[in-house]
């Protein structure tokens, strides 16, 4: 059972093992959760791990200075804002006191200190500081907090109100891209212009109203808020650091509601705009285990094969190299696990986590290779059931040719099956409509089908048959790529009016490629290199000669902050553009390569490229920022020159 007021963590950064556990034990008796580093190395790997709530530090440090370590987090946009009490017996004085003030300390301590003094300073730097940073981290802390109440958040002179019961999203006013739930629905499709209006104004935003207009069934209106809710906040991930209050209410210990869910919120968050630190690299070599936590929030998530895998894998006597070894997964799932706990990383082998006393049903993210049928240790031979004779009439191989019942009517199922899906768009193949779309059934549906026409069958089958049932398993593959994506799933919605396509249909390349294309140039405007590169390498491995797939295909591998050491990748961009240019000259290829130039410090060919890009598409905006950024550069290195000249 989770405590209503999780325990604030605070870590102490003092290389006097005495004095720090002295404080430790003070704080302790204060209900605080506390941990010790006797060195600024060992502090700030901790924090990295894991920021805390508060910083106790000393600092004239070991390792890494007090004064270095501070500046290392201000430069950093998880910990900018992580409340710091200094504690001191070295740098005495008022000058060390505004010196440190500038890095955002306003409680400074010179030893001795009183116990009250300490009690003090720490409880007014909690209380007094409002928290701030990017909105994934502020999350987590009010849901590990059971936090139930309003937050405030700001940015950027935009404010929103988030509403929390026990930690969980109930509530957003107003939205990340859209004004209101209202607003969204009506850019879906779901409610007019004028049912939109009636709802903003006689119906005062309430979204019941929208039951009363008939609009949705109350069922379904619950399951949009929630989608909408989600979405919104996912956007929200994107949204530079934020400043935050909060507004506390209370609620009576047994009220339940129905509110996001916040595990599977945080991976589509990290999933879709993944932080530039990865917490993970100096934990490579480290035993990797679970914790009581993962039972607590694993069922929340629904991940991929790959995934899973990693799950399995988990068990504490291994590294997480060793873990991650052959996968092809982001970080999305242990950020995850470890902003909930549900992982923990050690230098020694760790025990393998149990379920305690929960009477666990089922694990819903159990690999799909670990799940076997029970034996019947029962029937051990065929000898069992059948005499001798018999059995040796079972093992004698069919003539060529001969196929059993079994196989005649496996065939008949695929062709069947084959001639069904001909001329059917995404949301047929799967027995649903685009207005009543559920994920729910759309993965149940895609389990059916590839266990239908899985290995096993594709095993009895030959010839013809065997491909048919292949192609029934592309198409039901890319169908479920495409609707399970939420940006490739917008984009085909798009698109879907302008042709009916399915299996066989002549086009249907042609159009994938064009969804993934889609799919691709949305990621590259929200800056997602790594999801943008995947989809236009999907759109080009389909229509390998289209010069604008290519061109954007390079970018993305360009700009790829996973490729950015790596001088293999970056050339494979430049050649790939090459061969775009080639193919077809078009304003945003000149644009990217202008951009190549610039960032090889070739400000004239660079300037070129943009001219031509922008003579082909004079809204080329990638070519304008490049254009400006040259003009700047030149304007100052101007003002440089009169400085050095007249100064």
């Amino acid at each position: 059972m989770v405590e209503e007021n999780r325990p604030q963590r605070i870590l102490i950064a003092e290389d006097n093992s005495t004095l720090a556990e002295s404080m430790a034990q003070l704080l302790a008796r204060r209900g605080y959760r506390v941990e010790t580093a006797g060195d600024g190395v060992r502090a700030l790997g901790r924090i990295a791990a894991e920021p805390p709530d508060l910083l106790l530090l000393d600092l004239r440090l070991p390792k890494l200075h007090g004064v270095e370590l501070l500046k290392k987090l201000r430069q950093s946009g998880k910990t900018r804002a992580l409340p710091v009490v200094i504690v001191s017996g070295v740098y005495r004085g008022e000058k060390y006191r505004q010196a440190v003030a500038k890095l955002g300390v306003s409680h400074y301590l010179e030893k001795p200190f009183r116990a009250e003094a300490l009690l003090k300073a720490v409880s007014r730097s909690l209380q007094s500081t409002p928290a701030s940073g990017p909105l994934p981290q502020l999350l987590v802390r009010y849901f590990r907090q059971r936090f139930s109440g309003r937050l405030q958040l700001s940015c950027d002179g935009r404010q929103f109100f988030l509403d929390l019961i026990r930690g969980r999203p109930v509530g957003l006013s107003p939205g990340v891209t859209h004004a209101d739930f209202g607003a969204w629905l009506q850019h879906r499709g779901r409610i007019s212009a004028e049912e939109y209006a009636w709802y903003r104004h006689a119906g005062q935003g309430c979204h019941t109203s929208l039951v009363e207009l008939g609009c949705l069934e109350y069922p379904e209106l619950l399951q949009e808020k929630l989608t909408w809710l989600s979405s919104e906040l996912v956007a929200g991930f994107a949204l530079p650091p934020l400043s935050c209050r909060t507004d506390p209410f209370r609620i009576p210990d047994n009220l339940q509601v129905v509110a996001v869910n916040l595990p599977r919120l945080l991976y589509e968050g990290y999933h879709h705009h993944p932080p530039a630190e990865d917490p993970f690299v100096t934990r490579l070599d480290r035993y990797a285990g679970l914790t009581d936590a993962y039972f607590r929030y694993i069922n929340f998530l629904r991940l991929n094969e790959e995934e899973k895998r990693l799950l399995a894998r988990l068990t504490g006597d291994r590294r997480l190299r060793e873990c991650l070894a052959g996968l092809d997964i982001g970080r999305a799932l242990l950020r995850v696990m470890n902003d909930l706990e549900m992982i923990t990383f050690a230098d020694s082998p760790l025990p393998a986590a149990t379920a305690g006393d929960r009477p666990l049903r089922e694990l819903f993210n159990q690999p799909d290779d670990e799940i076997e049928p029970p034996a019947d240790d029962r029937l051990e031979s065929f000898g069992d059931i059948l005499d001798d004779d018999a059995v040796g009439e079972l093992e004698t191989p069919a003539s060529e040719g001969e196929q059993p019942a079994g196989d005649n009517y496996l065939a008949e199922e695929v062709r069947r099956t084959h001639a069904e899906l001909k001329g059917k768009n995404y949301y047929e193949i799967f027995g649903m409509r685009s207005g009543e779309f559920s994920f729910d059934l759309l993965r149940e549906r895609y389990f059916a089908l590839t266990r239908k026409f899985g290995p096993e069958t594709l095993m009895q089958l030959g010839g013809e048959d065997a491909t048919l049932a292949e192609e029934i398993l592309a198409q039901v593959s890319t169908a479920y790529n495409t609707l399970s994506d939420v940006v490739k799933k917008e984009n085909y919605d798009q698109m879907l009016g302008s042709d009916r396509i399915g299996l066989g249909e002549e086009g249907d390349d042609r159009f994938q490629a064009q969804v993934q294309f889609q799919s691709g140039k949305t990621f590259l405007e929200m800056e997602e290199w790594e999801e943008a590169e995947k989809a236009l390498q999907d759109a080009c491995n389909i229509d390998p000669d289209n010069g604008v797939y290519l061109a954007n295909l390079a970018w993305a591998i360009y700009r790829n902050p996973q490729n950015r050491q790596s001088r293999a990748m970056r050339d494979k961009a430049r050649q790939l553009l090459a061969r775009a240019m080639v193919l077809e000259k078009s304003g945003e290829a000149f644009a990217y390569k202008g951009w190549m130039h610039l960032d090889a410090g070739q400000e004239s060919l660079a300037e070129a490229e943009f001219t031509k890009a922008l003579k082909r598409d004079p809204r080329q905006l990638l070519a304008r920022k490049g254009l400006r950024a040259i003009r700047e550069k030149r304007e100052q290195e101007k003002k440089g020159l009169f400085r050095r000249m007249f100064g």
